[in-house]
């Protein structure tokens, strides 16, 4: 029995070795192209968006119930600020950051006024 086994076994060695480089240049392409992706979105704004995501879902979680509070557990949140404050120390984060919470305050401000004027009227009424 031959070391090559199934459709290989047919083949001769010339015509191996050009499926074999043909399938190699095929991978490369492919980690190319895969790698060039991996670069696009790991720029600073789609992490800055990921990472404001995690931290608007762990302090939602965390301020929803005042119980949690007291119960909390430090060792959950820790790595969580670690990267966090290791990331704000990178010169290139700082300015999609701060667009970042820009938002969050004039959305927040919105929203603040928007349901005092609300309660101004249902008061008057």
């Amino acid at each position: 029995m031959s070391r090559y086994s199934g459709l290989d076994s047919k083949l001769s060695t010339a015509e191996r070795k050009q499926m074999l480089l043909a399938e190699g240049a095929a991978f490369r392409a492919d980690m190319l192209a895969s790698r060039d992706i991996v670069r696009a979105n790991l720029n600073s704004k789609s992490v800055a968006s990921i990472l404001l995501g995690r931290i608007t879902g762990i302090a939602s979680s965390a301020f929803s119930n005042p119980i949690n509070l007291k119960t909390g557990n430090l060792r959950t949140v820790l790595p969580l600020l670690l990267t966090g404050a290791s990331w704000l120390s990178r010169r290139g984060t700082r300015k999609p950051l701060l667009i970042g919470a820009t938002v969050i305050a004039a959305i927040g401000g919105a929203l603040f006024f928007s349901s005092r004027n609300t309660k101004a009227t249902t008061d008057d009424e």
